[in-house]
């Protein structure tokens, strides 16, 4: 708030000074000086009552013109702060500006109050940086920093070897751990001689400047600022740490050839190899996605189930999504703390049922196994270029659906956007229109018009969608992948209900008994204390306003429902 205010003993009567138009009383504070933005405990200033004005009292005295050694010419005191024009920092400490600036309008510099009181230039002795001293050009300069941009600003020079480096980029860690890479990396201020792309934006690395290497993998190099970024780095600078092996932990224990023992489950799992029988209603407990013929493990006591890729899950995983690692935590019990119960993916921000992948440093990131399932180089179908990266963690437009996501993969060559939740669209999946396999098709152009068998809608053939190779039949992504595809089957805590996700199969599909209208989702509806529930978006409300009772349907509603039953006409 406003700190601890009590007279002053040691200043003098209240004065008019040139920093402010109203009378300026003596006073004692601990608060923020408005001219310098700094905060001295119970320091001797000035305070105005009209105006909440306090500034310190070396500030408020501070003389209307100086020369420093740091300019060539005279300096003159502002009290409105730094003008628009200048990039509103002091140009020998590099802080944000206060009230009180003194500016020379003629070159565009300025300082703090605090800057302007000390007569010697900065230099410093960083040998992590550079073997030389270096010395603080007071001066705003565009100069070829290590770094590889051309930003104007006040370097720090070496004079014996024309070295020049931004103040941030003098501070930067030695040795630091990035996901995207199983070695430590270094930093350098000259890569050397070589062609070079960054691992991380993946544009071109100039030799000639600085990044961080791999001396393991020489052909690892990163840009100084990509390497560092808040979303890529973890903070710590690993400089003078002896490097540790991480510590690797099977998912599972053989038992015999055909049994394991997975560290998710208490009993044995048993080995089938599949492909004889399409076992589209049996889900993987990691995946939520059914089985189909894919090898899988099961248990012979109850019904759990997992792909044998899901088994193989690694339980500990360094991933370009996240800078910290992450440990797969199973999401099979409702008992206990963190058990089967929905999750947002931090990646394609759907609602999942499944393992996932969580933050071992307690950062709120949840990522289900399918997104994990997505490295780089990640090669999609629906691009020439195949090759997409994680480059960046600003929100685009998804180039497949349209869609504003929050984490996408780029292509470097032309720009094309794909948003996580495209990108682990199953590739081939069963629905009840068809009875051969939907593969994805990733937009064509054609003449005709395409419907979709489930709604009966148009499908737009430039967009993706789902189709059968083999009877042409088209179905719209949203026809098919539902809200309720990545929810698994069966029983789970909803708050302090039990709740069921359950085939939306019935000759009538029945109504929410949120919305009151009918669920459309073909994917599946929710069961929960004797109610449907059509989606996650009425399911909130339900639990929200803590509902006993469902609203029944009007009398037009039920008289239409069994004359669709019985194959009546209203």
């Amino acid at each position: 708030m406003w700190g601890i205010f009590k007279p002053s003993h040691g200043a003098s009567k209240p004065q008019i000074l040139p920093i402010h138009d109203h009378i300026l009383k003596p006073s004692s504070f601990s608060v923020d000086c408005t001219g310098c933005s700094e905060t001295k405990n119970d320091a001797d200033g000035y305070f105005c009552f009209e105006c909440n004005f306090y500034v310190h009292k070396e500030c408020a005295e501070s003389p209307l013109e100086i020369n420093h050694r740091s300019h060539s010419h005279p300096l003159k005191l502002r009290w409105c702060g730094p003008p628009g024009y200048s990039d509103k920092r002091c140009c020998l400490c590099g802080e944000t500006l206060g009230l009180l600036v003194y500016h020379c309008s003629t070159c565009n510099f300025s300082l703090d109050t605090a800057c302007a009181r000390k007569h010697e230039i900065p230099s410093i002795d960083y040998p992590k940086a550079h073997e030389h001293r270096l010395h603080l050009l007071a001066k705003r300069v565009s100069f070829p920093c290590a770094c590889g941009e051309d930003v104007p600003g006040a370097p720090y020079v070496c004079h014996q070897c024309n070295f020049m480096i931004h103040r941030d980029c003098l501070l930067l860690p030695r040795v630091i751990y990035i996901t995207r890479h199983k070695h430590r990396i270094s930093r350098r201020y000259f890569i050397g001689p070589g062609k070079f792309s960054c691992k991380v934006c993946r544009l071109e690395l100039d030799c000639m400047c600085g990044g961080y290497r791999c001396s393991t993998c020489p052909d690892y190099v990163v840009h100084l600022r990509c390497a560092t970024r808040d979303d890529v780095w973890d903070g710590i600078d690993h400089y003078g740490k002896p490097e540790e092996e991480e510590e690797i932990e099977k998912p599972s224990e053989v038992v015999d050839d055909n049994l394991i023992k997975h560290f998710s489950h208490e009993h044995y799992l048993k080995f089938n190899e599949g492909g004889l029988v399409c076992h589209e209603a049996t889900h993987c407990s990691a995946c939520a996605l059914p089985v189909y013929y894919y090898p899988y493990y099961k248990c012979s006591v109850c019904d759990f189930v997992l792909h044998k890729t899901c088994a193989g899950l690694a339980r500990k995983l360094r991933h370009e999504l996240h800078k910290h690692t992450l440990t797969l935590r199973p999401n099979t019990n409702p008992d206990e703390e963190h058990g089967y119960n929905l999750f947002n993916c931090t990646a394609c921000q759907q609602l999942c049922s499944g393992f996932k992948y969580v933050c071992s440093k307690s950062c709120d990131v949840q990522i289900d196994v399918r997104c994990t399932s997505v490295k780089e180089p990640f090669n999609h179908g629906s691009h020439p270029h195949h090759k997409l990266y994680l480059t960046s963690s600003e929100a685009k437009f998804c180039g497949a659906c349209g869609v504003k996501t929050s984490t996408v993969l780029n292509c470097v060559d032309c720009g094309f956007v794909l948003g996580y939740d495209c990108a682990t669209l199953p590739n081939k999946v069963k629905h009840k229109c068809d009875r051969h396999f939907l593969s994805v098709c990733y937009g064509e152009e054609a003449s005709g018009k395409y419907w979709c068998e489930a709604c009966e809608g148009e499908v737009q053939p430039s967009r993706r969608f789902y189709t059968c190779e083999d009877c042409s039949t088209t179905l719209h992504i949203k026809c098919v992948i539902g809200e309720f595809t990545f929810w698994r089957p069966g029983t789970m805590a909803i708050s302090r209900y039990e709740a069921e996700v359950i085939p939306n199969d019935f000759p009538s599909r029945p109504y929410c008994c949120m919305c009151q209208l009918r669920c459309e989702d073909t994917t599946g509806i929710i069961y929960i204390s004797g109610k449907y529930i059509c989606s996650s978006t009425c399911l909130k409300k339900f639990v929200g306003r803590n509902i006993t009772h469902s609203k029944l349907p009007s009398l037009e509603q039920m008289l239409s429902e069994i004359s669709y039953i019985f194959g009546f006409v209203t």
